[in-house]
């Protein structure tokens, strides 16, 4: 026999809903001020963050994930406020650093340009110690993915692993290029890279590849669910061939057919 909540009742996993007969628009609503409830309690000032604070502060590392919370740019320009302010802060007290987030998981979120702008601009930042970034399944555009991996050029950077898999939309050359240009100067110790989904073609593809054999950090690269040609994909093969013999590059499920797929 079907359930259903008497009128009135609040349901339990939506506690602003009052009834089970509400429009789709009221329950969305309410999932995402759930969400975002959850991500301020997680958030700078927050009791999850506080707790990070203070195992940061005894000498641990935070790692702060904050996914699927429906957080847009502006959530996240002010999460890195936040950071950028304690750190400030600790080095005008000779305190450790109650920022000392060394992994940031934002994935699934609503982050585009601006968002990655400032994420970019923490990357940046004197002492920033995040080793790993994940921001699959953002809405990151071109601008803000190239400003991401420039960061990666930065002296003392100590990022080891970064996913911009799987955008609202194609930033897979842009993202390329930038890289191609910032990756042989790479001061950071980047081992992983993730850029499956991203629409990339043979256009990033190709300095991506040229870029490569200069990567001496890197172990990991995949560019898999993209729209790779024979042409990029066989540029690939060659840069691997001459690149570190301990970086591994996944390439399938692109644009090429079966029989460029035997050539290779």
């Amino acid at each position: 026999m079907r359930r259903t909540s008497p009128p009135g009742k609040k349901l339990s996993t939506l506690p602003r809903i009052e009834s089970s007969t509400v429009g789709l628009d009221s329950i969305e609503a309410a999932a995402d001020a759930e969400h975002r409830a959850a991500a301020r309690r997680e958030m700078p000032g927050g009791p999850a963050w506080r707790e990070a604070a203070e195992r940061a502060s005894a000498g641990g590392s935070c790692e702060l994930a904050l996914i699927e919370r429906g957080l847009d740019d502006a959530d996240v320009i002010a999460l890195v406020a936040s950071l950028q302010r304690e750190a400030a802060g600790s080095a005008l007290t000779g305190s450790r650093p109650i920022n000392n987030v060394t992994s940031l998981d934002l994935r699934g979120n609503a982050i585009g340009d601006a968002g990655a702008a400032a994420l970019s601009g923490l990357l940046r930042g004197e002492g920033c110690a995040i080793c790993t970034l994940r921001l699959w399944g953002n809405r990151i555009g071109d601008e803000g993915g190239a400003a991401l991996v420039s960061a990666l050029a930065r002296p003392n950077s100590s990022l080891t692993s970064l996913d911009l898999g799987k955008q609202g939309q194609p930033v897979g050359d842009a993202v390329a290029a930038a890289l191609a240009s910032s990756l042989p100067r790479c001061a950071c110790p980047l081992q992983t890279l993730d850029l499956r989904y991203c629409g990339m073609t043979d256009k990033g593809a190709l300095p991506l590849a040229a870029a490569l054999p200069r990567c001496r950090a890197l172990r990991f690269l995949d560019v898999r669910y993209n729209a790779i040609g024979a042409t990029g994909a066989t540029a690939l093969a060659v840069a691997l061939g001459r690149a570190d013999s301990a970086l591994r590059v996944w390439v399938t499920s692109n644009a090429y057919n079966d029989q460029d797929a035997a050539d290779l």
